[in-house]
């Protein structure tokens, strides 16, 4: 039984700088990049971005990119805390993935996680729902960030990773490193090579 995976473009390039200058960004942020909706479980990012946001004095923002609509709270979104860029060309992408403290995947049901991916390429940490097993594997797999199920695991994690850049940085490397041994089309063919040599 071998698991073959998924080819990736593992050479994006990404700047921060231009991401930031680009939107006029310029505090830290937290990531979110998918679709808005109930099933992928961005409004308990939200909440809990709001809680956070209530309880700790920072200039930490939540940007989302990506397609679908949601009500945001309104206090929220007039201070520019909360960040809809909505849909962004690739390489926007990529730089956002590289200039964020990191990217939240809230999904309790992801079968495989891109922007997780991408966000490691970027070199950035990720933080994903306790419940969601296989994003949760990868987190745990590739050393590459924390998973959280309430509020005050949520609220101590991005704690951490703001006040330890240097570990926010290594769990990104971690992760790099994992998609690029795992991912890369380079080494995906050769699984399939090796795969269907073995068949004969």
């Amino acid at each position: 039984h071998k698991t073959i995976g998924v080819g990736l473009d593992t050479k994006i390039s990404s700047d921060p700088q231009r991401f930031r200058e680009k939107f006029n960004i310029h505090d830290p942020f937290i990531l979110y990049a998918g679709r808005k909706d109930e099933g992928k479980n961005v409004h308990t990012l939200v909440k809990f971005f709001a809680e956070f946001k209530k309880r700790n004095s920072t200039n930490l923002k939540l940007v989302l990119i990506g397609g679908g609509q949601m009500d945001f709270p309104e206090e929220f979104v007039k201070s520019g805390d909360i960040i809809d860029l909505g849909f962004v060309d690739i390489q926007d992408k990529y730089d956002a993935n590289s200039a964020a403290l990191l990217l939240c995947q809230p999904s309790k049901n992801e079968s495989f996680s891109l922007v997780i991916m991408e966000s490691w390429l970027g070199g950035r940490p990720v933080m994903v729902h306790e419940d969601c097993e296989v994003t949760k594997h990868f987190v745990v797999d590739a050393n590459g960030g924390f998973y959280f199920k309430t509020y005050y695991e949520f609220e101590g994690q991005v704690n951490y990773l703001m006040n330890n850049p240097d570990v926010a940085s290594k769990m990104g490397a971690n992760g790099c490193e994992y998609v690029k041994a795992r991912f890369d089309w380079d080494i995906i063919v050769k699984n399939y090579t090796d795969f269907l040599n073995s068949c004969e």
